[in-house]
């Protein structure tokens, strides 16, 4: 159990573990962390939600601003390291993936930045964290591993604009809906290689609109906190821009707004339109539905 300080209130959160043709993709493993995954803070610490950039490419542009290490993620083994930034086409051969050089007979690669706030730019948009890139029948397809907070807080300052609310519990609260429908995604998810797409739910990386006070700080108190209960299931069973609309509808923002600069905190205002709803901290996604790169060294 843990306790955290939230708007004008105390609450006790309950803690949660919550190829060219024939070349194999990853498989789901049981995570091995080594010192390299270890600096990648969320990889560790954090739910990760999978998302599904583009697919069946003919290529990419890809550049990484700062130091990164690049992995085979079927094998888990380091096929290279850069000490500085890359950026370079990335295409698909009969013979494997190529990013500046050939990766001779691997259909599969990870980028890992040293940084993971800066993230992997594909196609002129930087994404948090992780990037994995898959060939298959000579195209390539880009999934984004983000952790649910940089995922959340990308889809509020793209959905919540500073001119409907300003208010920091009133974002506090759209933060907590989203970030719940997000995580019941994530958990339901079928696919072993992505969770949502960002076509379907208008994600955008690091591309948010909203740099004010209120939102970071809403982004700050609410991290990792869902809603558990019945209620909340009200908000679908499907992460796009449909459900999206549905927090919209079913909170709208000139009512949420109004209680949030009345001095209702964010509990309040959610438990206004869930009333059965508890909040909880996620610790980290359940190991069952998260792949990661395996050291080989």
């Amino acid at each position: 159990m843990k306790s955290i300080t939230f708007g004008l209130g105390l609450f006790v959160f309950s803690s949660m573990l919550s190829t060219s043709g024939t070349a194999p993709l990853m498989a789901s493993s049981t995570p091995v962390y080594n010192q390299q995954l270890s600096r990648v803070r969320f990889m560790t610490e954090e739910p990760i939600i999978k998302v599904l950039l583009s697919k069946d490419q003919d290529g990419f542009a890809v550049e990484v601003k700062g130091p990164h290490n690049i992995y085979d993620p079927y094998t888990g083994k380091k096929l290279d390291a850069a000490f500085t930034g890359s950026a370079y086409s990335m295409i698909p051969t009969q013979d494997g993936i190529k990013w500046g050089q050939e990766f001779l007979g691997i259909f599969q690669i990870t980028i890992i930045p040293d940084e993971p706030s800066s993230g992997v730019c594909v196609n002129g948009i930087a994404y948090p964290g992780v990037t994995t890139f898959y060939e298959v029948d000579n195209r390539l397809t880009a999934v984004n591993w983000a952790s649910l907070d940089d995922f959340t807080a990308s889809i509020v300052s793209n959905n919540f604009l500073p001119r409907e609310t300003d208010q920091k519990e009133a974002l506090a609260a759209y933060a907590i809906a989203i970030r719940t429908k997000a995580y019941q995604q994530l958990l339901s998810s079928n696919s072993i290689y992505w969770d949502v797409t960002a076509d379907g739910c208008g994600y955008r990386g690091n591309a948010i609109v909203r740099f004010d006070t209120p939102f970071h700080d809403a982004m700050k108190v609410t991290k990792r906190i869902v809603m558990t209960g019945s209620e909340q299931s009200n908000l679908g069973t499907t992460f796009d821009k449909k459900a999206i609309d549905d927090v919209r509808e079913k909170m709208p923002v000139s009512e949420v707004h109004s209680m949030a600069k009345n001095g209702k905190d964010a509990k309040i205002i959610l438990h206004r339109f869930f009333p059965d709803q508890n909040l909880m901290m996620v610790e980290q996604k359940p190991v069952e539905h998260l792949e990661v790169v395996k050291s080989a060294e």
